[in-house]
């Protein structure tokens, strides 16, 4: 519990926070973000949060999801916002590829209304992208807005770790220049060229090298439609006076789709439709489930657990915990016909994602990630519930006819998962490992290697570029030093959270901490790299893996 919201479900964890799964006393869905001990500490960050959360609690957009509830003041700054029931417009490309012309445009006119009232509401959103906008039935949700801003007064930000992703950065917050709305309209063309062409304008690389073509080249739209080549290209200019503004975003969308009203259902692709149903379905088996009584606001209930790096006023030892369900973005969707796919553009470098954007300092509702295998669900991923999963009800009431009562819940907390352990994983240029896989099988990237996958890598065919270990949006590497064993209590507890490493930095013999947005933890240990001249490029690893670790903490 915190402050009266029952934590039903981790949904995520980044490097600002983690999110949790939980339910108004009405019974509607609502995610809630609570922020990290570490980052909370912070006297500035706390100040610029309190700020940004007002803001943001003024944002009553049809296409954003409002903050509903916070507490930027208590031991644990967290806040409540509405849940939507859908995946990413991410995860929507990676999985079922580009969209076509009349549903990109709505969602483009979609999240420039949303632009609309961020920007009316004084917030400049500064970290728009496309795992920061969801896919609901009636239209896009914008998520996370004013994020950044609160995270620019963190240390995390004073000692080089740069707010928002440099893939979806504009040119002049690239170079710490002045930030005006305008930056979210060039975050808007580089969205409309990945959601239409599948691959970033800009290319994939590490963060210094996207940074270079976005603040001195010029994108290349060659895979973007015609009809929506002129917008983005419009949107992409690098004179933010030169950008269109929301309202002439929306009316050159419009162009693009019937005049008259927008149909509710049937304008998406027919399995990302299936998937937001899926979605909808599972969370309200999930939100089914008794609800405890209230406690004051901004601490735990006594008797229950608190989420975990987070102090509770209850007792150490946390009681019985039902066993975790699928959260709706990990339940697989219901088959549907292939659909082709539009490869990335072959490139040298990695993908550049931050991880910070996880659960982010979150403003708004964030996709489903985390959790893992599922426990007492059904075949289809429904959760089952009997009266003793719930740890406020199971033992309330006496045994009829003088019968020995039920067994009680075992207070012991879940044992780790055992290890499991990959020898010799060669994964070569622009492929990809996933952990849930066994054995984890590299398999060719077409959105990059920093966009899919858990695990992935680009080689160095001209010996000027460096070779990347990468890993995609929502997942997190931490490099150990030699004086840290490699194991997994140190792989629950560094921080030093990266997506990429260069060779130099990793040479053989480095251990690695990936750690998934679905729970999943390994080890993985550099074996060697392919010679910077050969003619095939691979790293070779070993991986010990603690499938669902993540959830245990």
């Amino acid at each position: 519990m915190i402050a009266g919201y029952r934590l039903t479900h981790r949904l995520g964890e980044g490097g600002m926070g983690k999110v949790y799964l939980s339910r108004t006393p009405g019974g509607r869905p609502v995610a809630i973000k609570v922020i990290r001990p570490e980052i909370a500490g912070d006297p500035e960050f706390r100040r610029r949060f309190r700020q940004e959360v007002q803001a943001a609690e003024r944002i009553q957009g049809l296409f954003t999801a409002p903050v509903i509830d916070s507490d930027a003041d208590g031991p644990q700054p967290w806040l409540a916002t509405a849940y939507v029931a859908g995946p990413s417009l991410h995860s929507a490309v990676r999985e079922h590829g580009p969209f076509p012309v009349a549903a990109a445009a709505r969602i483009l006119a979609g999240i420039a209304e949303a632009l609309q009232a961020i920007h009316g509401a004084g917030v400049i959103h500064r970290d728009l992208k496309p795992s920061n906008v969801l896919l609901a039935a009636d239209g896009p949700r914008v998520i996370d807005f004013g994020v950044a801003r609160a995270a620019d007064a963190t240390s995390l930000t004073r000692t080089g770790v740069a707010a928002g992703t440099p893939a979806f950065m504009a040119p002049e917050q690239a170079v710490a220049q002045q930030v005006t709305p305008a930056v979210d309209i060039f975050a808007l063309g580089l969205i409309a060229a990945f959601v239409t062409a599948g691959a970033p304008p800009f290319g994939d690389g590490s963060s210094p090298a996207v940074l270079y073509r976005v603040v001195h080249e010029e994108p290349d739209l060659s895979a973007v439609p015609a009809p929506l080549r002129e917008l983005t290209a419009r949107c992409l200019t690098k004179d933010p006076a030169g950008r269109p503004s929301p309202a002439q975003v929306i009316e050159m969308c419009q162009q693009l789709t019937d005049t008259g009203p927008q149909p509710a259902s049937g304008w998406l692709p027919p399995a990302v439709t299936a998937e937001i149903d899926h979605h909808a379905a599972t969370v309200t088996s999930l939100a089914a489930q008794p609800v405890p009584p209230a406690t004051p606001p901004g601490t735990f209930a006594p008797g229950t657990f608190a989420p975990a790096g987070y102090p509770a006023t209850a007792p150490a030892t946390p009681p019985h915990v039902p066993p975790s369900h699928v959260p709706p973005s990990h339940v697989p969707p219901p088959p549907a016909a292939p659909q082709n796919r539009r490869g990335g553009r072959t490139v040298l470098l990695a993908a550049v994602v931050t991880c910070a954007v996880l659960a982010g300092v979150v403003i708004g509702a964030m996709t489903l990630g985390g959790g893992g295998d599922s426990d007492g669900g059904d075949a289809a991923g429904n959760p089952s519930q009997t009266a003793t999963d719930d740890p406020n009800t199971a033992g309330d009431e006496e045994p009829a006819g003088g019968e020995e009562a039920a067994e009680t819940p075992s207070s012991e907390p879940p044992a780790d998962p055992d290890p499991v352990t990959y020898e010799g994983i060669e994964i070569s240029d622009q492929h990809t490992i996933t952990l849930s896989e066994d054995p984890p099988t590299p398999v060719h990237s077409e959105l990059g290697a920093g966009y899919e996958g858990h695990l992935g890598y680009y080689g160095a065919s001209i010996s000027s570029y460096d070779r990347l270990v990468v890993t995609s949006d929502g997942n997190t590497l931490a490099l150990l030093r030699a004086d840290e064993p490699g194991s997994l209590d140190t792989c629950r507890s560094v921080t030093r959270y990266a997506d990429e490493f260069e060779s130099e930095d990793a040479p053989p013999g480095s251990e690695i901490c990936l750690v998934t947005a679905t729970g999943d933890i390994a080890l993985v240990t550099i074996r060697e790299y392919a010679p910077i001249d050969s003619s095939s490029q691979y790293v070779t690893v070993d991986l010990t893996v603690w499938r669902g670790a993540a959830q245990l903490d």
